[in-house]
């Protein structure tokens, strides 16, 4: 069976005929010899040698320098340099050619079996080498997720097609660059600007998750979500870091989703809201207009008979009572001071008559000033102070509560502390605690604010909301 086809590229007649004699007494196929460059590369053009053998000094245009880079350009074919020049010039064009080996002439036979033999495995080793790297980066290049790899420097060695439509940048302007000339992040959360993405451990050759919340500023100057990716240490047999493959995806789309699906979520609980204190105004209207009146009438009817006596003072003492029964849970439901008064003035008298009939002493600080606020948020203010109230009187057991409003020209902050037992956040507690938890936290989001809560079973809880005044953002629900 023969061995690799050769090509000779000779315009000496005698060392070409030399060279196919000793190569094909080794079982080589020498495919066809040639004397200029010209004719070599047409010869190439039509049939595919394994191997060829390049004299440099040659007739016609283009020596075997030339030829050789065409060669090489082209076909990627491994070549030999055959040549009696030494000099270093002449070496020097040569090695920039890549040349898979040199004969110089004259070279003994056993001389030329070691170079082809070692130029022909040498190309075989680089050829899988090259269709393993394509392979790899074919995959890479067709996967969605962007995919950037740098060195050991911190240098980009190359970019996928997604990370070049994430980060703005192509790979041919970026290659060798740092890599924090294009992955410029901040945190959504914190507000930090840059963020340094290796604050973890990367010399563990594990792969780490990408922190949390981080935008991407691109090479456009658009800013875009990204997350759900890693960072993957590359480490050599010897466990030296080399470098790292970065692994992350653009969540414009599901960030977007989830900001529809919680301002659907927002309007549907601010319509819900809306209805309660909607029924809470008719049954306190119902309460007032009509029980209460009955109850007036109905004393006011005892008086006109005349009816005197113990068991008719009696009968009248509870019909005040009742009466005073009815305003109270009428107020309770709707406080008439919501409509006519600002935020601290409704507040302190909250505080007040709680801690009239409560005998747990509330006491109210109001700071600042902001005017009059938006009636839906005052209402959600109120609703807010009286359940955190309330949660710390009969759950918390409380002994003493404080708050505190404080209002400035944007921000309205309510503080809510007590002295109770607390809770553990992470253990389970009475139901209707916290499905009032949950009613406070729903009310402050729909007002565009937060609500902090931090309890102690040593020390109480402490409430805070915050939320903005009067902010467009927020959408409530329409009658």
């Amino acid at each position: 069976m023969s061995k690799a086809g050769i090509l000779i590229v000779e315009d000496s007649f005698i060392v070409a005929f030399h060279l196919r004699k000793t190569l094909e007494s080794e079982g080589y196929e020498v495919m066809g010899i040639e004397n200029s460059g010209e004719a070599a590369i047409a010869f190439i053009e039509k049939q595919r040698p394994a191997l060829v053998l390049m004299d440099i000094m040659l007739g016609g245009r283009l020596d075997g320098i030339e030829t050789t880079r065409t060669i090489r350009s082209r076909y990627h074919l491994p070549v030999i340099y055959i040549t009696a020049l030494t000099d270093k010039e002449t070496i020097q064009r040569a090695k920039i050619t890549e040349p898979y080996g040199y004969l110089t002439k004259p070279f003994e036979d056993r001389e030329v079996f070691t170079v082809v033999e070692m130029a022909l495995y040498k190309h075989e080793i680089e050829l899988k080498l090259r269709q393993s790297e394509e392979k790899f980066f074919s995959t890479v290049r067709s996967i969605s997720d962007a995919v950037i790899i740098i060195d050991e420097q911190y240098r980009i060695t190359y970019m996928n097609p997604s990370a070049e439509v994430i980060t703005g940048w192509v790979l041919p302007k970026m290659s060798g660059r740092a890599l924090q000339e294009i992955f410029l992040l901040r945190d959504s959360v914190t507000e930090e600007f840059p963020v340094n993405p290796f604050q973890c451990v990367l010399h563990q050759g594990k792969a780490n998750t990408l922190p949390p919340n981080l935008v991407l500023l691109s090479g456009k100057g658009i800013e875009r979500p990204i997350g759900e990716g890693s960072m993957s240490p590359v480490i050599n047999e010897r466990g030296k870091f080399i470098g790292m493959v970065i692994i992350f995806k653009d969540l414009s789309d599901k960030v977007e989703h989830e900001k529809l699906v919680k301002d659907f979520e927002k309007r549907h609980m601010a319509a819900l809201l809306e209805g309660q204190e909607k029924e809470r105004s008719r049954i306190a209207k119902d309460l007032h207009d009509g029980l209460g009146q009955t109850l007036n009438a109905i004393k006011m009817n005892l008086k006109l008979r005349g009816t005197t006596g113990d068991e008719m003072d009696t009968l009248s003492q509870l019909i005040d009572e009742a009466i005073q029964e009815s305003i109270r849970i009428s107020e309770n439901l709707l406080p008439a001071k919501l409509k006519d008064f600002n935020l601290a003035t409704c507040l302190r008298s909250l505080c007040n008559n709680i801690d009239r009939t409560s005998q747990v002493p509330v006491s109210f600080e109001a700071l600042g000033n902001a005017g009059d606020i938006d009636q839906l948020q005052k209402i959600n203010f109120y609703r807010i102070a009286q359940e955190a109230i309330n949660n710390a009187i009969k759950h918390a057991q409380a002994t003493a509560i404080t708050v505190q409003l404080n209002e400035e020209d944007d921000r309205v902050q309510l503080t809510i502390e007590d002295d109770g037992k607390g809770f553990e956040k992470n253990t389970t507690y009475d139901q209707s605690l916290h499905h009032g938890l949950v009613n406070m936290r729903e009310r402050a989001e729909i007002m565009g604010g937060k609500l902090t809560i931090e309890s102690d079973t040593a020390r109480g809880t402490l409430i805070i909301v915050e939320a903005p005044v009067n902010n467009l953002n927020v959408v409530y629900a329409k009658a």
